[in-house]
């Protein structure tokens, strides 16, 4: 294995991951701020779209057989879709309970592709992962038990567990292309422009039975200064991060036989982050129970990566 390769792998993931924290702030913010969440996502995955979609245009469409497009494509477009329902899950888990903990259970979702990877394609599991397997699990159980406030299992725990299992799927769909060969031939930019169709549809298909008045709250949603700052950085920052960092850095690791870390590499840095932001600027309180889930779920996320 070539450390250098590895380096940059893990440290793609690490920027992916800080990167990520930007939605989490965003779905918990613009519902505060009296933002429809399809709207900004919309407005958000438009710009993502147009900038991702023009540029693959320049670029030039890859020569690449069917099935390459079909996995390095198509899949990307599902991922998106499913995507949608995570970020929406997570924004309506974020309304009623605590902002860092939802993003915790939300993003642990990744232990469906590192079950993949281990399963379908021959990842090592060894000893020390698979103890830091159960510790995840055990943080959520811990996450799902008692809470003074919502009583057990509150709405938002509820929501929470949905937001996880759509990150898992999300997380498979998005990491499936890595270990295809034919795939390759796809450059990242396009991928980036398939993931953004993907929840462009997504926010079409909620609301596909009020199509008019959607159109009217988009309109709506522009007039207002917020969403653009919020839709920009958004957009921009998931864009970047996408076509400098994720697909490459997940290609790296796929090829040195490291694909199962990178979503836990891109997990760990952004719960770390959050975290930090839901206590130092959201000002949120923790019980002993859930700050021993968080260490738990952290030393699992290092123990994966090993």
């Amino acid at each position: 294995m070539n450390n250098l390769e590895l380096l940059w792998g893990v440290g793609s993931m690490v920027m992916v991951g800080a990167g990520w924290t930007v939605f989490g702030y965003l779905m918990g913010k613009a519902p505060k701020e009296g933002i429809d969440v399809t709207g900004l996502l919309f407005i958000c995955t438009g710009i993502e779209f147009l900038c991702s979609g023009i540029i693959a245009c320049i670029m030039g469409i890859p020569q690449a057989a069917l099935s390459g497009w079909l996995i390095g494509f198509g899949v990307l477009v599902l991922c998106g879709i499913v995507n949608y329902f995570q970020l929406e899950f997570m924004s309506k888990a974020m309304q009623k309970g605590p902002n860092g903990i939802v993003w915790t259970v939300t993003q642990s979702g990744f232990v469906f592709p590192f079950a993949v990877g281990i399963i379908f394609f021959g990842v090592p599991l060894g000893w020390v992962r698979g103890v830091a397997f159960l510790l995840i699990i055990t943080s959520l159980i811990m996450f799902g038990g008692k809470d003074e406030k919502n009583g057990n299992f509150g709405n938002w725990k509820f929501t929470a567990l949905l937001a996880f299992l759509a990150t898992g799927v999300c997380q498979i769909l998005s990491n499936l292309p890595s270990y295809f060969p034919e795939a390759d031939s796809i450059p990242s930019m396009w991928r980036t422009a398939a993931f953004a169709l993907g929840l462009l549809f997504g926010c079409i298909l909620v609301r596909i039975r009020q199509l008019r008045n959607f159109s009217g709250l988009i309109i709506g949603q522009l007039k207002n200064h917020k969403v653009w700052w919020m839709a920009a950085l958004g957009g921009f920052s998931n864009l970047i991060f996408s076509f400098l960092f994720l697909y490459p850095g997940m290609n790296i690791l796929a090829d040195i036989d490291a694909g199962a870390i990178a979503y836990p590499v891109m997990v760990c840095s952004c719960l770390l982050i959050f975290e930090f932001y839901s206590v130092i600027f959201l000002h949120e309180k923790r019980s002993a129970m859930q700050i021993v889930a968080l260490l738990l779920c952290l030393c699992g996320v290092a123990g994966i990566c090993l």
